[in-house]
């Protein structure tokens, strides 16, 4: 499977394509973990001296609403954002201490069929993170 560019999934979701939503959806298709509106915002304004934070929330508000990126909570005051297509399924580990976020593909896919078949329920999403501290915010002792 060839994967698709920012660029190609605005289009073929029929998505206007704008400059803001072009940045917005290159940053998250660069990222390597979820990011924050203020974290896109800061790698998006040296391309777009004129874009705001206003503007970014909007536009992240409807690539969601479309289904092309992901909000994640992480208990914290803030949502961080990810791009769903073309991303194999994960879960996150969480550094409580620093924030650092990192993708783990550990958690079997036969854990959420089990808990469909031993629920009743139609799984449509689930959330699944780790929270700790990383190797840094521990000393350095593991």
């Amino acid at each position: 499977m060839v994967k698709k560019s920012a660029v190609q999934i605005l289009k073929s979701n029929k998505i206007k394509l704008t400059n803001g939503r072009k940045e917005i959806m290159k940053v998250l298709e660069e990222a390597k973990t979820p990011l924050s509106p203020s974290a896109i915002f800061s790698r998006i304004k040296s391309v777009l001296p004129k874009a705001n934070l206003t503007t970014i929330y909007r536009n992240l508000e409807l690539l969601e609403r479309k289904e092309l990126i992901k909000k994640y909570n992480f208990n914290r005051n803030c949502f961080f954002y990810e791009l769903i297509p073309d991303r194999p399924h994960h879960h996150h580990v969480i550094c409580r201490s620093c924030g650092k976020i990192e993708d783990s593909k550990v958690l079997a896919e036969e854990f959420i069929t089990k808990i469909a078949k031993s629920s009743a329920f139609k799984i449509e999403d689930h959330n699944f993170d780790f929270f700790g501290l990383c190797q840094p915010c521990q000393g350095g002792a593991l």
